[in-house]
């Protein structure tokens, strides 16, 4: 496999991620309240931090292979 082609599914996967923790922790609480969910808000807000890192280094990273050719 493509090794840009991995680094764009794995940022796909951090968002998926994001995501995923953002509907657990509005469903939970909903259920029991928002004392219990914050380590889900968290790692939602992480999630979505590590889609940007990772989105800006590859950006850069390609900027900079054009560069070079």
């Amino acid at each position: 496999m493509n090794k840009r082609i991995f680094i764009i599914i794995i940022e796909y996967a951090w968002i998926a991620m994001g995501l995923f923790c953002l509907i657990i922790a509005i469903r939970y609480t909903n259920k029991v309240g928002a004392d219990n969910v914050w380590l889900m808000y968290l790692l939602a807000v992480i999630s979505f931090g590590m889609f940007v890192v990772r989105r800006m280094q590859r950006k850069n990273a390609e900027k900079r292979n054009r560069n070079i050719s």
